[in-house]
C-alpha cells in the first residue's frame, strides 16, 4: 500500500471487514457468514487493521451472528462498530457494486441504505445512464468527511 501511494497509485482494499470465509458469490447471491465476531476478528477482519489505504470497499456479506438483519454494507453496526473502530479504517469507505445480486432491494434503496449505514461512496457499475440520473436525484451530495478525505487523495497524486 506504502508502495503504491509512494508512486502515485491510489490502492482500493476490499472487501471489507472480509470475504475470506464466505463461499458464495455475492454477484450472484447473498453470502452468510455465521462465525461470530472472534472467530472473523482473527481470519477475515484481521488483513485490514493498520493499514494505510485510502479507499475501502465494502462486503456485502451477511455476517449472522454480529447483524443477522443487514449485509455489512447496510449495517451500521458492521461499519461503526467493526470498520470504523475495531478495525480502525480511517479512510473512505464505497459500496460494493449496489446493482449486484446479494441486495434484495431496488438500486436506490441499496443506495441510500448504504450511505445511511456510513458509506461514504456509492458504487454502481451495470452502467444504465437512466439507472444514473435515477441515482443522481436521489442521493445526497458528499459529505465534508468524504470532501476533505478525497482532497488527502489528491495531494498524494500530485
Amino acid at each position: 500500500m506504502n508502495q503504491c501511494q509512494s508512486n502515485k497509485i491510489i490502492c482500493v482494499v476490499k472487501h471489507i471487514p472480509g470475504h475470506g470465509c464466505a463461499v458464495s458469490d455475492s454477484h450472484f447471491k447473498m453470502p452468510k457468514v455465521n462465525l461470530s465476531y472472534k472467530e472473523l476478528d482473527n481470519i477475515d477482519f484481521f488483513p485490514f487493521k493498520y493499514n494505510s489505504a485510502k479507499l475501502a470497499m465494502t462486503a456485502h456479506i451477511l455476517y449472522k451472528k454480529i447483524d443477522s438483519k443487514n449485509v455489512a454494507t447496510f449495517s451500521k453496526k458492521i461499519i461503526k462498530k467493526i470498520i470504523r473502530k475495531k478495525i480502525g479504517y480511517k479512510g473512505i469507505l464505497m459500496s460494493d457494486d449496489i446493482s449486484m445480486k446479494a441486495l434484495k432491494y431496488d438500486l436506490i434503496t441499496n443506495a441510500k441504505k448504504s450511505l445511511n449505514a456510513g458509506c461514504n461512496l456509492v458504487l454502481y457499475c451495470a452502467g444504465n445512464v437512466n439507472d444514473n440520473f435515477k441515482l443522481i436525484k436521489s442521493v445526497p451530495y458528499i459529505d465534508e468527511f468524504t470532501v476533505q478525505k478525497t482532497s488527502e487523495i489528491y495531494k498524494i497524486l500530485r
